[in-house]
């Protein structure tokens, strides 16, 4: 199974230049969070059976992406019996014991400390994920009116707050280390400048965590990851984020006829007097974004230059097309509220 890890997307990204004390705190909290999921040692039966499986997850998404077959030394000997009868034997250690090991390593040189870095925080992405997918489900479980009465409905509730919980707590934990990252959903990416991840990348990303904005959220995040990295195209990412938003409203308040041709005409379905989704003024300027932005990059220039954004303009496209998204969903939101 392929797996998208930290490490390998911002291979070519330095991050960090230190490992000492801050750094070294900091990976240890972060392991910490993670073992409150499932702490293994302590617990009995399925419980226990549970904590190894998840263990098991972790371990064999990530070796399989570093390409080892363990992280660390599997196995140990011991000795079993009495007396005579006495004889050693060779056990496989349990997989957070084999998780932790590599993961508390720090044997390295100066020039591996961003490769190092990386690559841990990596198993705590790849651990978030596997419970962030959990939440996922138990939340499109609770979407159904007959499912949130049901006995499982508390403790698939508890899933998702513990998922959050810790989420919030990662975050937390970045900002004491002032590494310069921030979880959403899943993924480590980098953050912007404070007030711009305060006022709107952690309130979009928590909006977007819902089900029915999936294709809004794997969009932006592809966005993000190609302008941290360098790639070709993440205000276009960025547009379809914002697109996909709009399709989607248009579609739920029944206004979507389908002889639409593009972004405009679901605009156009938002700003009906039957609705008036949309105000004038911001019916205009969200054309204007996609006839700037989204069309400028999403077809060939022909003969003329290629077009190509600098990376404030690209950061600006980004940050708003959340803002849009961010407001369209709360009036969404709005809307559902007073209709219910």
């Amino acid at each position: 199974m392929l797996t998208d890890v930290f490490f390998i997307r911002y291979e070519e990204t330095p991050l960090f230049r230190s490992f000492l004390r801050r750094e070294k705190r900091a990976l240890h909290q972060c392991f910490t969070v993670l073992e409150e999921f499932h702490p293994y040692w302590g617990e009995e039966g399925d419980t226990r059976k549970a904590s190894n499986k998840f263990w098991e997850e972790v371990h064999k998404r990530l070796a399989n992406e570093l390409g080892v077959r363990w992280l660390s030394d599997a196995w140990y000997e011991t000795y079993v019996g009495l007396g005579e009868y006495r004889r050693k034997e060779h056990k496989q250690r349990a997989y957070i014991e084999i998780c932790r090991s590599w993961y508390n390593k720090q044997e390295l040189q100066t020039a591996d400390i961003d490769e190092f870095l990386k690559e841990r925080l990596s198993l705590i992405e790849v651990g978030l994920r596997i419970k962030y997918n959990r939440a996922d489900s138990c939340r499109k479980y609770l979407e159904s009116a007959s499912n949130s009465a049901s006995l499982l409905a508390k403790s698939y509730q508890n899933t998702i707050n513990e998922y959050e919980t810790a989420a919030s707590e990662i975050n937390e934990r970045f900002r004491s280390a002032r590494f310069p990252l921030n979880y959403h959903n899943g993924f480590f990416q980098i953050e912007a400048d404070l007030l711009v991840s305060n006022e709107i990348e952690q309130p979009f990303w928590s909006l977007v965590s819902e089900p029915i904005w999936q294709n809004v959220d794997l969009d932006m995040k592809e966005a993000v990851d190609q302008r941290d990295n360098g790639g070709k195209d993440p205000a276009l990412f960025a547009a379809k984020a914002l697109e996909s938003t709009i399709k989607i409203i248009s579609d739920k308040l029944g206004l979507t006829h389908g002889g639409e041709k593009g972004a405009h005409n679901y605009i156009d379905n938002l700003s009906k007097k039957s609705v008036v989704f949309l105000v004038d003024w911001e019916k205009e300027l969200i054309k204007a974004y996609f006839t700037k932005v989204r069309n400028q990059l999403g077809h060939g220039p022909g003969s003329e230059p290629m077009p190509q954004l600098s990376p404030d303009q690209t950061s600006w496209a980004i940050e708003n097309a959340m803002s849009w998204i961010k407001l369209l969903v709360l009036k969404f939101e709005t809307h559902l509220a007073g209709a219910s």
